[in-house]
């Protein structure tokens, strides 16, 4: 798997809020939180800055992934890559996840 790099200060959009809410019902919400735990924690040995940018080992990643929340979580992961959403911004933008009612996710 290759490695994934993203510019170390990187921010979501609303898009990719909806893409979240999409791919983390109400019911996995907690999953998310424990996601951004996972990808913002800097002592990860898949993780490493330079220059700016933030390089992810995506195999690496995934696997601590499946460990830490779920491997379904993992999966959900995999979608966020292919769909082109910043794993760096998940990590680090402000976000309003409600865990009931009908609000989607979104932007702080």
């Amino acid at each position: 798997m290759p490695i994934l790099s993203y510019p170390a200060i990187s921010k979501l959009t609303e898009a990719d809020a909806k893409i979240l809410s999409d791919l983390f019902p109400k019911s996995t919400r907690s999953h998310l939180i424990a996601l951004r735990g996972v990808l913002c924690n800097r002592k990860e040995s898949w993780r490493t800055y330079a220059h700016g940018l933030v390089s992810i080992d995506e195999q690496a990643m995934l696997t601590e992934v499946s460990l830490k929340c779920s491997l379904k979580t993992a999966d959900r992961v995999s979608l966020l890559i292919d769909r082109g959403v910043c794993l760096q911004a998940v990590a680090t933008t402000p976000l309003k996840i409600p865990m009931v009612g009908t609000e989607r996710i979104s932007l702080r």
